[in-house]
């Protein structure tokens, strides 16, 4: 637990005495500056006390105390708290309680503002919430809270950034935002003391500082466009057409906005061959409806060249800012979970055709190495969209599916499907199937639970009974088309990994022989079908 502190009341020592021992592994208060009148109330406390030899704001004192945690218990989370009693001991060990069971989370423990709330805070509140939600794109109840529960890769991302006062919090929402880390709302109580003596919240500059965080995209626009306007008016006045000048006005302007909006305006530290990608392809595509629109607006209007580019520019602005902010510096972050929930609602548009075509090449290998196939299982198939094809083609008299995904199998219902809602690594279930299989599942965990994945296949396979394993395997075309949907942000399963033939014939060897194998290149996404027999 961190907790920052400027000259506290007595309301510091009474909320530590109540969070019940074992809560948190440690606790950190940082004394930004208090002076040698409150050494004896530091010391009253059960922490380890930082201190700061001036008052240096908020945020430095965070970021000293993360830089100790990150120090001394490296891995660990943090939870802050104010030190002017605001928050209720209760509600720091519920939002400790929720880190730990959503550990990739942001975790803020949002007050609600009703009842006697003082008016400066509830107008900062109100004016912090209102622009974070227009220039981030997320509806918050309260951004300016200082209970977080903050995960570790983020409490990592923190302590470089060089905001110090209030307007740290708001930086490390924004780079909450673009490091792909969720942010979630515990409710909590809201309280004020009469006058809130404890506050050094001064609405008016604390405001100010935390809207010029969030205006740093407009001022960068700005800036960058009255270079790329200079630019290009020299270069009108040399004699170049529009288009020419346009391109060689934005190409100099890009070297300027890119570097700044990627680190001072988005807070990105994504590598350039994922943010430069897709930057250029903004540029460009911006740059052509810019021309566009530019020469619809000087033929329309009657103005000059320049008034129609600026105006024409003027119409973009806030498209290519929601692009920059939820494309373009936004990380693809490959430890996530693939959401598919989200997948099942809006599959991708090439999925139609790839299905088609693998289930007629798992119904061939069915009907080749099953027979008469009487009991079959499908492993993670919810929202199977291979059902009709085998029913079609090989009319099995039972067809079972496993998967954890409450909402694909809700969508199986009523199509005569045994649903099981069980882990594929470990179903608790009583059948001996004579054929089984899964197309783009084992490929979703790691190694050792790829292999528990694939004994499971054959533990619900009658001897002699076979089954068909489908999975990308990294070709050339795979990394290729990856890297591609990548740097576009079309990727949509950040946890696949591409197995290698050499991984599942490993795992499957001890159950089974390998009687087929096959790429299927015509998916893009390459997948390798291998067929194994159960041994007796």
């Amino acid at each position: 637990m961190l907790i920052p502190a400027y000259r506290p009341g007595p309301e510091l020592v009474e909320v530590l005495d109540a969070i019940p021992a074992g809560v948190f592994a440690a606790v950190v208060i940082v004394d930004d500056g208090s002076g040698a009148g409150y050494r004896e109330r530091f010391a009253a406390c059960r922490a380890t006390v930082l201190r700061h030899d001036r008052n240096r704001g908020k945020g430095a004192a965070l970021r000293t105390g993360m830089a100790h945690i990150l120090s001394a218990y490296p891995g660990c989370g943090v939870v802050t708290a104010d030190a002017d009693g605001q928050h209720h001991p209760g509600d720091i060990v519920r939002v400790a309680e929720r880190s730990a069971r959503e550990p990739e989370a942001l975790v803020l423990g949002a007050r609600s503002f009703n009842g006697a709330v003082p008016g400066r805070s509830r107008i900062g509140n109100r004016m912090a919430r209102l622009i974070f939600r227009m220039l981030m794109g997320q509806k918050l109840q309260d951004t300016q809270t200082g209970l977080r529960g903050i995960p570790p890769r983020l409490v990592c991302a923190l302590p470089p950034i060089t905001s110090t006062g209030y307007e740290f919090e708001i930086d490390m929402l924004t780079a909450a935002k673009h490091l792909a880390v969720p942010i979630v709302e515990e409710p909590v109580r809201t309280i004020y003391r009469r006058g809130n003596p404890s506050s050094h919240f001064h609405p008016l500059a604390d405001s100010m500082r935390i809207g010029f965080v969030l205006a740093r995209f407009t001022m960068l626009s700005l800036a960058t466009a009255v270079l790329d306007n200079f630019i290009f008016s020299l270069a009108i006045r040399g004699g170049f057409q529009a288009a020419g000048a346009q391109a060689t006005a934005r190409a100099i302007a890009v070297l300027v906005n890119y570097p700044l909006a990627r680190r001072a305006v988005f807070l990105s530290r994504e590598p350039h061959r994922s943010t430069l990608v897709r930057y250029l392809a903004l540029v460009t595509a911006s740059g052509f409806l810019s021309y566009k629109l530019l020469t619809l607006v000087e033929r329309w209007l009657s103005v000059d060249v320049l008034t129609a580019k600026i105006l024409a520019e003027m119409a973009l602005f806030l498209v290519n800012f929601l692009i920059q902010r939820d494309w373009v510096f936004v990380r693809q972050d490959d430890r996530a979970a693939t959401d598919w929930d989200g997948y099942y609602r809006s599959p991708t548009p090439a999925a139609r055709w790839t299905r088609r075509y693998t289930a007629a090449v798992l119904v061939a290998c069915l009907r080749k190495f099953g027979g008469n196939i009487e009991q079959l299982i499908e492993f993670g198939g919810a929202n199977s969209c291979f059902l009709e094809k085998i029913r079609k083609d090989l009319a099995p008299r039972e067809y079972h599916v496993i998967d954890t995904n409450a909402y694909g199998l809700a969508l199986l219902g009523g199509r005569g499907v045994n649903a099981h809602q069980q882990d594929c690594r470990a179903p608790a279930l009583d059948l001996e199937a004579d054929a089984v299989f899964s197309v783009g599942l084992i490929e979703h965990f790691d190694a050792d639970d790829t292999r528990q994945a694939i004994a499971s296949h054959f533990a619900l396979l009658k001897p002699g009974g076979c089954a068909v394993l489908s999975f990308p395997t990294p070709t050339w075309l795979y990394r290729a088309a990856r890297a591609i949907a990548e740097a576009l942000g079309a990727w949509k399963f950040p946890d696949e990994r591409p197995l290698d033939r050499a991984e599942v014939t490993a795992a499957a060897s001890p159950f089974a022989t390998l009687e087929f194998e096959k790429i299927l290149w015509p998916i893009v996404f390459t997948q390798r079908l291998m067929v194994f027999r159960k041994r007796a």
